[in-house]
């Protein structure tokens, strides 16, 4: 499991986010993936719990299919956006790792 970043760090400016979308945060190489979805802005550990490998494309891109479900690259696991429930593919019964965040002044800061 990667770690979790301390209460204040910033991870990435919301701008940087397509709405809706995810992309990698900043921090930790990508360890963190975030969600913009209109007002709500979520994070999670960014690690597929089906093999471990990243939820994101290598430039850092998630994708979000409908601005609701968060798929997995490698082997189309799917998740929901606001919960993190597994909701279809090879990783029934798992779900993602929350990250508590923050939007202060235009970035997303670790909560």
């Amino acid at each position: 499991m990667r770690p979790k970043p301390p209460a204040g760090t910033a991870l990435i400016a919301l701008d940087d986010i397509p709405d809706p979308g995810a992309r990698a945060a900043d921090w930790e190489k990508g360890a963190v993936l975030v969600v913009r979805r209109g007002g709500d802005v979520t994070a999670w550990s960014n690690v597929c719990p089906h093999a471990g490998l990243p939820l994101t494309l290598p430039d850092g891109r998630g994708l979000l299919h409908q601005g609701e479900t968060l798929v997995c690259p490698v082997h189309g696991a799917s998740f929901d956006a606001a919960g993190g429930d597994c909701t279809g593919g090879p990783a029934a019964g798992d779900r993602l790792t929350p990250i508590p965040v923050d939007v202060v002044d235009g970035v997303v800061r670790a909560g």
